[in-house]
Protein backbone atom coordinates (compact mmCIF):
# COMPACT_ATOMS: atom_id res chain seq x y z
CA UNK A 1 0.00 0.00 0.00
CA UNK A 2 2.79 2.42 0.95
CA UNK A 3 4.59 1.51 -2.27
CA UNK A 4 1.57 2.61 -4.33
CA UNK A 5 1.40 5.93 -2.50
CA UNK A 6 5.12 6.54 -3.01
CA UNK A 7 4.87 5.55 -6.69
CA UNK A 8 1.91 7.88 -7.20
CA UNK A 9 3.76 10.73 -5.49
CA UNK A 10 6.83 10.17 -7.66
CA UNK A 11 4.72 10.08 -10.81
CA UNK A 12 2.93 13.29 -9.82
CA UNK A 13 6.19 15.11 -9.06
CA UNK A 14 7.68 13.96 -12.37
CA UNK A 15 4.61 15.26 -14.17
CA UNK A 16 4.85 18.61 -12.41
CA UNK A 17 8.56 18.84 -13.22
CA UNK A 18 7.78 18.28 -16.88
CA UNK A 19 5.24 21.09 -16.76
CA UNK A 20 7.79 23.41 -15.17
CA UNK A 21 9.18 24.47 -18.55
CA UNK A 22 5.68 25.38 -19.69
CA UNK A 23 4.83 27.23 -16.49
CA UNK A 24 7.97 29.38 -16.57
CA UNK A 25 7.28 30.50 -20.14
CA UNK A 26 10.29 28.76 -21.64
CA UNK A 27 9.58 27.33 -25.06
CA UNK A 28 10.01 23.63 -25.55
CA UNK A 29 12.46 22.73 -28.32
CA UNK A 30 10.83 22.12 -31.70
CA UNK A 31 10.44 18.51 -32.81
CA UNK A 32 13.25 17.28 -35.01
CA UNK A 33 12.77 17.93 -38.72
CA UNK A 34 12.95 15.34 -41.45
CA UNK A 35 16.36 13.82 -42.14
CA UNK A 36 18.62 15.60 -44.59
CA UNK A 37 18.55 13.87 -47.99
CA UNK A 38 21.80 12.20 -49.04
CA UNK A 39 24.11 14.00 -51.42
CA UNK A 40 25.85 11.33 -53.52
CA UNK A 41 29.09 11.96 -55.36
CA UNK A 42 28.85 13.27 -58.90
CA UNK A 43 28.38 12.29 -61.71
CA UNK A 44 24.75 11.37 -61.24
CA UNK A 45 23.35 7.98 -62.21
CA UNK A 46 19.83 6.58 -62.09
CA UNK A 47 20.79 4.60 -58.98
CA UNK A 48 22.05 7.75 -57.26
CA UNK A 49 18.83 9.56 -58.20
CA UNK A 50 16.83 6.79 -56.52
CA UNK A 51 19.19 6.83 -53.51
CA UNK A 52 18.31 10.47 -52.92
CA UNK A 53 14.60 9.57 -52.75
CA UNK A 54 15.42 7.26 -49.83
CA UNK A 55 12.42 5.48 -48.36
CA UNK A 56 9.75 7.35 -50.31
CA UNK A 57 7.26 5.33 -52.36
CA UNK A 58 8.01 3.47 -55.58
CA UNK A 59 6.10 6.20 -57.38
CA UNK A 60 8.68 8.72 -56.15
CA UNK A 61 11.50 6.36 -57.15
CA UNK A 62 9.99 6.23 -60.63
CA UNK A 63 9.90 10.03 -60.75
CA UNK A 64 13.57 10.25 -59.75
CA UNK A 65 14.51 7.72 -62.44
CA UNK A 66 12.51 9.60 -65.07
CA UNK A 67 14.14 12.90 -64.08
CA UNK A 68 17.55 11.25 -64.44
CA UNK A 69 16.60 9.75 -67.83
CA UNK A 70 15.56 13.19 -69.07
CA UNK A 71 18.85 14.60 -67.78
CA UNK A 72 20.80 11.87 -69.57
CA UNK A 73 18.82 12.60 -72.73
CA UNK A 74 19.88 16.25 -72.57
CA UNK A 75 23.52 15.15 -72.26
CA UNK A 76 23.20 12.75 -75.25
CA UNK A 77 21.97 15.63 -77.37
CA UNK A 78 24.95 17.76 -76.39
CA UNK A 79 22.77 20.19 -74.46
CA UNK A 80 24.10 21.73 -71.27
CA UNK A 81 22.87 19.72 -68.29
CA UNK A 82 24.32 19.92 -64.81
CA UNK A 83 24.65 16.85 -62.61
CA UNK A 84 24.88 19.14 -59.62
CA UNK A 85 21.63 20.90 -60.56
CA UNK A 86 19.85 17.53 -60.90
CA UNK A 87 21.19 16.38 -57.53
CA UNK A 88 20.01 19.63 -55.91
CA UNK A 89 16.59 19.38 -57.57
CA UNK A 90 16.10 15.81 -56.33
CA UNK A 91 17.30 16.67 -52.82
CA UNK A 92 14.88 19.61 -52.66
CA UNK A 93 12.09 17.40 -53.98
CA UNK A 94 12.71 14.77 -51.32
CA UNK A 95 12.99 17.41 -48.60
CA UNK A 96 9.52 18.69 -49.49
CA UNK A 97 7.94 15.28 -50.08
CA UNK A 98 9.08 13.74 -46.81
CA UNK A 99 7.18 16.44 -44.91
CA UNK A 100 3.93 15.07 -46.38
CA UNK A 101 2.04 11.94 -45.51
CA UNK A 102 3.12 8.92 -47.57
CA UNK A 103 -0.13 9.02 -49.56
CA UNK A 104 0.21 12.73 -50.33
CA UNK A 105 3.85 12.31 -51.37
CA UNK A 106 2.99 9.38 -53.62
CA UNK A 107 0.14 11.34 -55.22
CA UNK A 108 2.43 14.30 -55.93
CA UNK A 109 5.05 12.01 -57.43
CA UNK A 110 2.45 10.31 -59.61
CA UNK A 111 1.17 13.68 -60.88
CA UNK A 112 4.70 14.92 -61.62
CA UNK A 113 5.58 11.65 -63.38
CA UNK A 114 2.45 11.82 -65.53
CA UNK A 115 3.29 15.41 -66.49
CA UNK A 116 6.91 14.53 -67.40
CA UNK A 117 5.78 11.56 -69.49
CA UNK A 118 3.87 14.01 -71.72
CA UNK A 119 7.19 15.58 -72.74
CA UNK A 120 8.25 14.15 -76.13
CA UNK A 121 11.66 12.48 -76.24
CA UNK A 122 13.98 12.99 -79.17
CA UNK A 123 14.97 9.94 -81.22
CA UNK A 124 18.53 10.18 -79.84
CA UNK A 125 17.24 9.29 -76.38
CA UNK A 126 15.51 6.03 -77.26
Amino acid sequence: MKFRIVAAALAASAGLAACDNFATGRELPPPPGPPVPPSPELPMTAAKARLIMGTLSNTCMELATLKYDMHACELKQGKPASDEALRTELRDLRWNLQKLTPDEASAQCAAATAELRKTPRPQACW
